[in-house]
């Protein structure tokens, strides 16, 4: 009983070490990167700066109290302005006005107006600011042209009626049986598709851009014709 005491103590007391230990490797990390970054920033290096930061958020551990502001002006730098001003919401709502970067991050939301302004009234670019372009899959047109599941490309469909018989079937109070020429399809058994109205096929909305006639690459739009 007292060894499986001790055992105990001795994997408690390994846990906890090594708890502390990764603790203070991902503090070591945050710090090394963190500055890091405010050099690429200093540099003008925003592409490697934004690099820098998204190491400290897959770390996991707490950010530095005035890193929202940075990494927001090194995503307004990159282009990336909706996730700029995320990160600068989230600035404003951790650190109101006592934060250090206070004065520069109103200034920045005065910036990132005019940019997503651009964004929603671009018509080369999605709301991210991120060039758009052709869908291959329907050429801009927005639609395709697809036969019809409901009738597989036949144009016509058996009488949900009458079962396709042509005829419905009476019972009488003795049991007896009348015949009558079903009203749906005249007595045909089939009738006209109800989902393509017998053209076999019919148009949808493109699956691949949802009907916009265009998808999003990942180049940062200028706001102008490509011709230019």
């Amino acid at each position: 009983m007292r060894n499986y005491k001790f055992y105990l103590l001795l994997l408690l007391s390994f846990g906890l070490h090594h708890s502390i230990l990764a603790q203070s490797e991902s503090k070591e990390t945050v710090t090394y990167y963190y500055e890091k970054a405010q050099a690429e920033m200093e540099a003008g290096n925003y592409e490697q700066a934004n690099l820098s930061f998204r190491k400290i958020l897959k770390t996991g551990s707490k950010l530095p109290a005035e890193m929202p502001y940075l990494f927001s002006e090194t995503l307004y730098y990159v282009g990336q302005y909706q996730n700029s001003q995320s990160f600068l919401d989230k600035y404003f709502e951790i650190m109101g006005s006592a934060g250090a970067y206070y004065e520069n991050a109103l200034k920045l939301k005065d910036m990132l107006k005019q940019k997503l302004n651009r964004n929603f009234s671009c018509e080369f670019c999605d709301h991210s600011g991120y060039r758009l372009k052709t869908c291959p899959t329907c050429n801009g047109e927005k639609q395709l042209l697809k036969t019809c599941n409901y009738c597989e490309g036949v144009g016509k469909v058996g009488c949900s009626i009458c079962s396709g018989d042509g005829v419905i079937i009476y019972l009488g109070t003795m049991g007896n049986k009348s015949y009558k020429t079903c009203h749906r399809c005249n007595g045909v058994g089939i009738h006209t598709c109800p989902v393509c109205e017998g053209d076999k096929e019919f148009f949808s909305y493109c699956p691949t851009c949802l009907g916009t006639g265009s998808i999003t690459t990942n180049v940062i739009c200028n706001h102008e014709p490509l011709n230019k």
